[in-house]
């Protein structure tokens, strides 16, 4: 079984990182076998919105989006994260979302699809409110949709904005372990 851990965070050390490491490791415990990828480190350009991709079935660009699109399909879990950047995910994950276009249902020429792949919205902001970060877990779990992507749980950590938040709270980090342990069970697989 393979869980793929996607950070829309540009941070490559930052709190997205450390909590994805904490679910992933909970996701080991069940026997997964599980591969972090963070967005920023990998080229994505632009979509061009010229809609070639509804006749052909692919981008006009070639760079890491279609990889990274079949590593999504080919795990049984995918957990996309996202901070919040002014309500929303980041400019990264909007990007990559954007680039989607050829993959989605509502693509009669797709090439590739998700066969059993299922879905887990992380969101995590430095403020307090909970709303924001639920903008984000709709944003996430819409781009699931169009992928065929079932979301399976979702999970929001407010109240963290540096390095030294995330430490003097450790229980968040136990929390995300927990997740990642639950939902990666055979039995508490559902869709939500």
């Amino acid at each position: 079984m393979k869980a793929l851990l996607i950070s829309g965070s540009p941070r490559e050390n930052g709190n997205t990182v450390q909590i994805l490491n904490a679910i992933a490791r909970g996701f080991e415990s069940n026997g997964y076998i599980t591969k972090q990828i963070i967005l920023s480190n990998l080229a994505i350009k632009y979509c061009l919105g010229e809609k070639s991709c509804y006749k052909t079935g692919e981008c006009v660009h070639n760079d890491d989006v279609l990889g990274l699109v079949e590593e999504i399909f080919d795990s049984q879990i995918v957990v996309v994260a996202s901070p919040s950047y002014w309500g929303d995910v980041t400019a990264q994950m909007k990007t990559f979302i954007d680039r989607c276009t050829p993959y989605c249902d509502n693509n009669s020429r797709r090439k590739v699809r998700a066969m059993g792949t299922k879905g887990v919205a992380i969101a995590i902001r430095a403020g307090g409110s909970k709303a924001e970060n639920e903008n984000l877990i709709k944003t996430i779990t819409h781009f699931f949709g169009h992928l065929e992507i079932p979301t399976i749980a979702s999970f929001t950590i407010e109240g963290i904005d540096t390095a030294e938040d995330l430490k003097n709270r450790a229980e968040i980090l136990k929390e995300a372990y927990n997740f990642g342990h639950k939902h990666s069970s055979g039995s508490n697989c559902k869709i939500l």
